[in-house]
């Protein structure tokens, strides 16, 4: 369990392809202070577990259901990797209960610079409501607007475009999404409830 707060931007130092799967080597420090090998940490929201380490990196193995529903196939030496680890029990909840199951890829379709990051994403799920909580890449952001069925808008603060790997978002790029899932659990929970997708889109 995760709670989509950012620690560190990783780089990828290293891409193994292999017939069964993809290994990855990520270069990083903060990540590395209590590593162990078997830990869980959120490469860009999807929970991979840790191979082995040195003090300058550690190692993921993505296996194919890994790679079919997340943008690792898309990740090459030199792409930024947001990275957290597991929460601790005691622990501050800042952003919101991140499980790190990656659902599927949003796609960017626009990115406007104003006062804040404006963006833009395509992704089809009666699960995404104004004022709710959705995870992207691994960060924990909030719904600003449902713009229809198969689009919403976040908008990005300095604090978070600083600390994560927004700042090489484009539009058409295709950002890991893991929607709340609590909202899921409790809209399956009662499925004679009204669909959450006619919830109001009011700010």
């Amino acid at each position: 369990m995760f709670t989509g707060l950012v620690e560190e931007v990783g780089v990828i130092a290293a891409v193994d392809i292999l017939p069964h799967g993809r290994r990855y080597r990520i270069h990083c420090k903060t990540i590395l202070a209590d590593i162990k090998t078997g830990d869980s940490i959120a490469v860009c929201g999807a929970c991979q577990t840790v191979e082995k380490f040195d003090a300058e990196s550690f190692t993921i193995f993505s296996i194919p259901e890994t790679l079919a529903v997340t943008n690792f196939t898309d990740l090459s030496v030199g792409s930024r990797v947001n990275l957290e680890r597991a929460l601790r029990f005691g622990d501050r909840v800042g952003g919101h209960l991140v499980q790190g199951h990656v659902e599927g890829v949003a796609i960017v379709e626009s990115i406007t610079a104003a006062h804040a990051h404006n963006i833009v994403l395509h992704y089809n799920s009666p699960y995404i409501i104004p004022k709710g909580s959705v995870t992207l890449d691994g960060i924990s952001l909030t719904v600003m607007e449902k713009i229809d069925t198969q689009k919403f808008r976040v908008q990005i603060i300095p604090e978070t475009l600083t600390k994560t790997n927004i700042g090489d978002w484009r539009a058409q790029k295709r950002i890991n999404i893991e929607v709340d899932y609590i909202i899921k659990s409790l809209a399956l929970a009662t499925p004679k409830a009204r669909p959450l997708a006619s919830a109001s889109d009011g700010n």
